[in-house]
C-alpha cells in the first residue's frame, strides 16, 4: 500500500515546520507551502492525497485557495481539512459550505488531527476502490457478448444492461424495469419453468438460477437465451438481490452441431406456422381444404449395424454426407432438418398436389443411395421413407409428425429401402399394437397366458411321440389373441424372456405330470427358444432349473431354435448351444431351409433334429420340385445323423409322401390341433389302451 502524500499550507513557518515533522513521524510524506499561491502551484505540478489548509493567510486566504481547488478537484478526489484560529467560526462554516471536508482548531491537538486525516484518507481510498471496481465492471459489460441484469427484489427494480436490450432488439430507452415486464416477454410455454427455477433459487433449493428459455425479440420472433443468476442474501439467508447474465444461444439451440442443419425445434416451429397459415387461408376463403404442405421422414437402414462395424464417428460423417446430398435436391421452399441421430425430416412447402411428396422422396432417395466413400471404406445405403400430407384436422406439428412416423415404421417393417405414404389405417394398427403391448405386460401376472401342446407322431407307426409347446393368450376382452399379433411385440420389448421362462417351466411340469400319470417315459416335449433368450448367458441355468424343479430327465426336453436365430451371432450362439447340449437336452433346428446357414456351419451345431418348414411340406403336392427339395433335406439329415420332424402336415398325401421318403416324425393338423393338457392326457391314455389291445 502506498504512503499518503499530504500538502500542508500555512504562512506561519514555525507552525508549518512543526506540523510537517509530526506528520512525517506518523508515516506520511509531507510537502509544505508557505502561502496560497505556492499551494496552487504545487497542486498543478503534482498529485497529493490530502491538503491541510490554513484559513487566514495574507497573500491569498484559505477560502480563495479552497474555491480554486474545488473548481477542478472534487472532495472524493482530494480531501481538504481547514486549520482555523479561535474566533473564526464564520470562516469555518463558509469553508465547509464551499467544499471543505473537515476542520481542526489551532493550536492542533495532534491525536484528533491524525484521526481526522486517517478517516478522510480511508474514505477516499474506499471511494476510489469502488470507482475502480465499477469501471472494471462497466468495461467487462461493454466487452462481453452477454447481457447483464440486476433485480432488487423488495422494490422490484430491474436493470437491463445496454447489451441486454441490444440482444432483444430494443432501444436503450426501452422500458423493461420490473420482473413482470420481463416475464411478459417470455414464450408462453416457458413462463412456468422460468418462474419455478427463479423461485427455487430464491428459496435456497438451488445454488444458482439457470434456465434456457425463449424471449420475444423486437421483430416479434422468439429467440433462445441462457439466463443465469445468483443472489445476495441478508444475515437470515433471505435473498434481497439477484444479478446475472443473458446469453443468446439460438444458433446452438436451433442447429444440429454435426451437420449444421436446423434441428427439430425449428421443424416444429415451421410446421406450426404452416398450419396456422393454412387455417387462416381457409377462414378467409370460407372453405376447408387439404393443406398444401407435407413432411418426409427419412432413416438410414441398418444404421446400428454400420455403427457396430465402423464406429460412431464414421456414422456421423455418413449422415453429414447424406444431408449435403439431400440439400442439393431440394427446392428453396423446402426445409431439411435433423430430428434425431438417424432421422431427418424434409418440410415440403407449397405443394401443387399430393404427388409432390413422392416426387421429392424419389429425388432424395436416388441421391442418398449413391455409394459413399469415407477414406478406405465404401458403403451402399438405402433409406426408409415415410410421408404424410397435412390435413385439416391437424392442429399442431406433433399430429403431422405422428402420421409420418407411422408411415416410416411401416417402411422399416417392410424390410427397409421402401417409401410409404401415410394412411389412417396405420394409426389404428399402431394404437392396437400399443394396447397389446400394455396388456401383454400384465398378462403373465394375471395368468392370461396358457400353453397348448401339438402332437408330434412317428410317421411309420402313427404312435404319439411327443408334443410341441405353443403359448397362447386368452385376453379378458379380446378373447384368444393370435400369436402372430403378440409374439413379435414380446420379442421387440423383451417380454419374450420372462414369457419363455414361464413356458419352459410349464412344459417341464406338464411332461412330468403326464409321465407320473402313466404316459410313456420316452415321451418328449419341444419348447421354442426365442433369439432374445439366446442373447444372454443365463439360458442354460434357466433350463437346468426347470428340469431340476420338475424332476424331468433332460432327454425328455427338446429346445427348438430357428435357423435365423442361430446365424445372428454364430460363434456366441454355438457356445451357448454346447452348454445346453451338455445338460442333456435335445436341440432342434427349426424352420430349416428358410435361413442361410452353410453346410460347414451346420456340421458344427450340436443339434440332433431338423424341423422341415411347412412351406416345403405344402409344396410337395404342387410339383416334383417340392418333393426333391424335401428329399434333399432328408438326405442331408441322414448324412449328419439327424432326426427329422416335418411341420404343417395337413393332408394324407403329404404324410404318405414323407413316410415314403423315410421321414421319421411329423406334426400338423392332420394329426391334431394344439391341445390343452387334459386333452393331451386323454389322447395319451387312448394310445396306451390301443397298444395294450
Amino acid at each position: 500500500m502506498s504512503i499518503a502524500h499530504i500538502l500542508c499550507v500555512d504562512d506561519d513557518i514555525a507552525g508549518l515546520t512543526q506540523l510537517g515533522q509530526q506528520l512525517r513521524q506518523a508515516g506520511y510524506t509531507v510537502t509544505a507551502a508557505a502561502g496560497g499561491q505556492a499551494a496552487l502551484d504545487l497542486l498543478d505540478a503534482q498529485h497529493f492525497d490530502l491538503v491541510m489548509l490554513d484559513l487566514s493567510m495574507p497573500d491569498m486566504g484559505g477560502l480563495e485557495v479552497l474555491y480554486r481547488v474545488r473548481q477542478v478537484l472534487r472532495p472524493d478526489e482530494l480531501p481538504i481539512i481547514m486549520m482555523s484560529d479561535a474566533g473564526e467560526d464564520d470562516l469555518v462554516a463558509g469553508a465547509l459550505n464551499d467544499g471543505a471536508d473537515d476542520y481542526v482548531s489551532k493550536p492542533l491537538h495532534l491525536p484528533v488531527a491524525l484521526a481526522r486525516i486517517r478517516s478522510h484518507l480511508a474514505r477516499c481510498a474506499a471511494i476510489a476502490a469502488n470507482k475502480s471496481e465499477q469501471e472494471r465492471f462497466a468495461l467487462a459489460v461493454a466487452g462481453s457478448s452477454d447481457g447483464i441484469w440486476d433485480w432488487i427484489i423488495k422494490t422490484d427494480q430491474l436493470y437491463f444492461s445496454p447489451r441486454c436490450l441490444e440482444l432483444l432488439g430494443l432501444d436503450r430507452d426501452a422500458v423493461l424495469d420490473t420482473m413482470d415486464s420481463w416475464v411478459g416477454m417470455l414464450h408462453r410455454d416457458d413462463v412456468d419453468a422460468f418462474q419455478l427455477a427463479l423461485r427455487n433459487h430464491l428459496e435456497g433449493i438451488s445454488l444458482a438460477f439457470q434456465i434456457e428459455c425463449r424471449i420475444q425479440h423486437a421483430n416479434m420472433t422468439h429467440r433462445w437465451f441462457l439466463v443465469r443468476g445468483t443472489s445476495l442474501r441478508n444475515e437470515y439467508g433471505k435473498a434481497w438481490r439477484v444479478a446475472g447474465s443473458i446469453s443468446d444461444i439460438s444458433e446452438r439451440k436451433l442447429t444440429d452441431a454435426m451437420t449444421g442443419l436446423p434441428n427439430r425445434i425449428v421443424l416444429y416451429d415451421r410446421i406450426n406456422q404452416s398450419i396456422i397459415k393454412t387455417k387462416r387461408r381457409d377462414r378467409a376463403g370460407g372453405t376447408v381444404t387439404a393443406a398444401n404442405f407435407g413432411i418426409i421422414l427419412l432413416q438410414i437402414d441398418r444404421y446400428e449395424t454400420m455403427r457396430e462395424a465402423y464406429g460412431q464417428a464414421f456414422c456421423d460423417l455418413v449422415q453429414k454426407a447424406v444431408s449435403q446430398r439431400l440439400i442439393t435436391t431440394l427446392r428453396t421452399t423446402d426445409t431439411l432438418t435433423i430430428m434425431s441421430e438417424n432421422t431427418m425430416c424434409i418440410l415440403v412447402d407449397v405443394m401443387r398436389d399430393d404427388t409432390d411428396l413422392v416426387r421429392v422422396a424419389n429425388r432424395v432417395k436416388q441421391a442418398a443411395e449413391e455409394p459413399i466413400t469415407m477414406g478406405e471404406e465404401s458403403v451402399m445405403l438405402t433409406l426408409s421413407i415415410g410421408m404424410a400430407q397435412a390435413q385439416p384436422h391437424h392442429e399442431i406439428a406433433d399430429e403431422l409428425i405422428k402420421d409420418a412416423t407411422a408411415a416410416l415404421n411401416k417402411a422399416r417393417d417392410e424390410g427397409g429401402g421402401q417409401e410409404v405414404v401415410f394412411d389412417p389405417e396405420m394409426q389404428r394398427r399402431a394404437r392396437d399394437r400399443l394396447r397389446i403391448e400394455a396388456d401383454l405386460h400384465q398378462a403373465l401376472r394375471r395368468e392370461e397366458l396358457l400353453v397348448l401342446y401339438q402332437p408330434i407322431v412317428d410317421l411309420n407307426s402313427g404312435a404319439l411321440s411327443g408334443f410341441e409347446a405353443l403359448v397362447r393368450w386368452h385376453h379378458p376382452t379380446r378373447g384368444m389373441v393370435s400369436p402372430m399379433d403378440f409374439i413379435p411385440i414380446a420379442e421387440e420389448t423383451g417380454l419374450i424372456i420372462p414369457i419363455g421362462t414361464w413356458v419352459l417351466q410349464q412344459s417341464c411340469r406338464q411332461a412330468r405330470a403326464w409321465i407320473d400319470a402313466g404316459a410313456d417315459p420316452e415321451l418328449f416335449v419341444s419348447v421354442n427358444v426365442s433369439s432374445r433368450q439366446l442373447d444372454g448367458p443365463s439360458l442354460p441355468d434357466i433350463v437346468r432349473s426347470a428340469l431340476d424343479t420338475n424332476r424331468l430327465e433332460p432327454q425328455r426336453l427338446k429346445l427348438e431354435i430357428t435357423e435365423s436365430a442361430v446365424m445372428r451371432d454364430f460363434e456366441v450362439t454355438l457356445g451357448l448351444l454346447n452348454r445346453l447340449r451338455a445338460i442333456g437336452a435335445g436341440l432342434s433346428l427349426d424352420d430349416f431351409g428358410t435361413g442361410y446357414s452353410s453346410l460347414s456351419l451346420l456340421k458344427r451345431l450340436p443339434i440332433d433334429t431338423l424341423k422341415v418348414d411347412r412351406s416345403f411340406v405344402s409344396s410337395m403336392g404342387v410339383d416334383s420340385a417340392g418333393v426333391r427339395m424335401v428329399e434333399a433335406i432328408l438326405q442331408l439329415a441322414r448324412l449328419f445323423r439327424l432326426k427329422v420332424v416335418a411341420e404343417g402336415i395337413e393332408r394324407n398325401e403329404e404324410s404318405e409322401l414323407l413316410r415314403a421318403l423315410s421321414c421319421e416324425y411329423g406334426q400338423g393338423w392332420l394329426f391334431g390341433k394344439p391341445l390343452t393338457p387334459d386333452a393331451c392326457m386323454e389322447r395319451l391314455l387312448k394310445r396306451d389302451k390301443a397298444v395294450a389291445n
